[in-house]
């Protein structure tokens, strides 16, 4: 009798509710086998100007939703001390965004991912996954690769002149869906070292072959040809590398036949990369053969930028600002000094950019998770620990030579992936009881109506962006159509404003002009580009005040001194050169 009294009430025994594992394993399959694929034609850029970057966030805000409902429906929050740390890192990160020097409009974007990043790292950690589920996770990322190397060679071989990608065919260098050949190289060469790390952990049986076994051992074959015709330093490095650190493991750890056919694969797959040379006359760009790079020239100016101000920084959100005058500064000191390059926002260098924009804080905060992480691969079972880092370096040693989580939200959730793969091996789980979790439940449903509103609109409005930009004549509809504003801020004001200097040109209107002006000289503050400057010029020159032409004409000349501003006074530049967008 005594359980039909408890029955209804608290002290009857709580039903387990039916974890949120496969919808949240789905909505990472959803993120790399459909969305990181979509393909939309843009002005070109980096984070949401890239259509796949704006198509992936949509997925990745179900999967951090899930994460989070987890917690709610556990009523508990399950951790490591590695989560601790990296918590603390991610803080320490965002400190220097409220230094006086900070400019929190520019650097809110990139502070956003980072604690989505962490957040999403906490919901992996939410789930008990068996065996096999952890394992999907990796195998979903090679199947993406898979799918890029399959347009890589789509690229490289079959598309003509004036396809329907817009492919530079004449440089031919496939660069899959992310529009940057070095990105594609570091995801290629994840999917090279990450197919031998899973091949060591699949067993054989009476010695057969799997067709786990039988996928994993072609892709070499499929992504060896496509990381030499992609000319990518970068990509050449990280899959050499990763895979000098992945044979000690596979030696060790996989069947001697799976392990001689991937070495056979390796080898069959450089082989294929020169038929392929031979048989399409490609021959390697010549100025990737030699270690000549300009980075050798601003990775040590954002260094020397670090160490000018060491404690505070130049303030997040002015690196491109800040490097731009800076460097003028040294090279009209001392012309034997480099001056800097034009619309650089990236030193391609992430140690270097957080450290030279926020001072020691944040890289102190980088160099703590680095070495947590780290400590966790030394904790591993002997005779992982190589490859454990193999996982990790094409995209690490990417970080330090580009910024490929600012190109691909793909790459950033890979890396987070790998962290908690590390993690996960030997951590210790500790619970936290979350008895108040009704401002979870209420981010849980308000998270993905928000990003997919956003994504959508941040999509239509760079279809219409490119519409305008590409039509002509210009119809200036497309431009008033846009209803995402915030996420092309400046690429929408690009268009906006020299629309309207074009008008005031054309139609003799001085107020259009001076508003040009005001707008133009307010904008070179925290976005100085030459195009702009040359525009400015051309402005005052329209309304004949000539004097301030020439002031701004050496403000220009001043900043950006292997430039010709002269030729300024006659049109002004309608739209931004290849090399700014």
């Amino acid at each position: 009798m005594t359980v039909l009294h408890v029955q209804g009430t608290r002290l009857a025994e709580q039903k387990i509710s039916k974890p949120m594992v496969r919808p949240f394993l789905a909505s990472i399959g959803f993120l790399f086998l459909l969305a990181m694929h979509y393909f939309q034609h843009n002005p070109g850029g980096s984070g949401l100007e890239l259509s796949f970057n704006a198509a992936s966030w949509i997925p990745f805000s179900f999967a951090v939703a899930f994460g989070l409902f987890e917690i709610c429906r556990q009523k508990t929050w399950r951790y490591s001390r590695l989560t601790l740390i990296l918590i603390a890192c991610c803080t320490l990160l965002t400190v220097p965004a409220f230094y006086p020097n900070a400019v929190g409009s520019e650097v809110i974007n990139r502070l956003l991912a980072l604690w989505a990043g962490l957040i999403f790292f906490i919901c992996l950690q939410q789930f008990s996954f068996t065996h096999s589920q952890r394992q999907r996770m990796l195998w979903m990322v090679l199947i993406a690769v898979w799918i890029q190397a399959s347009l890589g060679w789509y690229q490289f071989i079959w598309l003509e002149p004036g396809n329907w990608m817009g492919y530079d065919t004449i440089g031919n260098r496939p660069y899959g869906i992310f529009q940057q050949p070095n990105v594609m190289a570091s995801f290629l060469a994840t999917g090279l070292v990450l197919s031998a790390y899973l091949l060591a952990r699949i067993p054989m049986y009476r010695g057969k072959w799997s067709w786990q076994q039988l996928f994993l051992l072609l892709t070499p074959v499929i992504t060896i040809p496509m990381l030499v015709v992609l000319s990518s330093r970068t990509g050449w490095l990280g899959a050499i590398i990763g895979t000098g650190l992945m044979i000690p493991y596979l030696r060790r750890f996989a069947a001697k036949a799976p392990y001689r056919m991937w070495l056979l694969m390796i080898a069959l797959g450089l082989s294929a990369s020169w038929n392929l040379a031979s048989s399409t006359g490609w021959t390697p760009v010549e100025k990737k053969v030699s270690l000549e790079s300009a980075r050798s020239i601003h990775i040590p100016q954002a260094f020397n930028m670090f160490l000018k101000q060491p404690l505070t920084g130049y303030g997040y959100g002015t690196f491109e600002t800040s490097f731009i005058t800076q460097t003028a500064q040294w090279h009209h000191a001392d012309p034997e000094q480099h001056f800097g390059m034009a619309a650089l926002d990236h030193p391609h260098n992430e140690l270097l950019y957080w450290a030279s924009e926020g001072g020691v804080v944040p890289l102190l905060a980088l160099l703590l998770a680095a070495a947590a992480v780290f400590a966790k691969i030394k904790k591993a079972r002997e005779g992982t620990q190589l490859a454990l880092v193999g996982l990790f370096f094409p995209i690490t040693l990417h970080t330090q030579l580009e910024y490929p989580f600012y190109h691909s939200l793909a790459h950033w959730v890979i890396f987070i992936i790998l962290i908690y793969w590390v993690d996960n091996l030997t951590a210790k789980y500790y619970r936290f009881k979350a008895s108040y979790v009704l401002t979870i439940r209420v981010l849980v449903l308000l998270l993905p109506i928000a990003t997919t509103s956003y994504m959508v609109t941040t999509l239509y409005s760079g279809y219409l962006l490119t519409k305008y930009e590409t039509t002509r004549p210009v119809n200036v509809n497309y431009l008033l159509k846009v209803n995402n504003p915030w996420a092309w801020k400046h690429r929408f004001e690009w268009d906006l404003h020299v629309t309207q200097l074009q008008l005031g040109a054309s139609s003799n209107n001085p107020t259009l002009i001076n508003e040009y002006i005001q707008w133009a000289t307010q904008k070179a503050v925290n976005w100085p580009r030459p195009a702009l400057y040359q525009n400015l010029i051309a402005a005052y020159h329209l309304l004949g005040h000539t004097s301030q032409a020439e002031q701004i004409r050496q403000e220009a000349q001043y900043l950006f001194p292997n430039m010709d501003f002269t030729s300024s006074e006659a049109t002004p530049i309608l739209s931004l050169p290849a090399a700014t967008k």
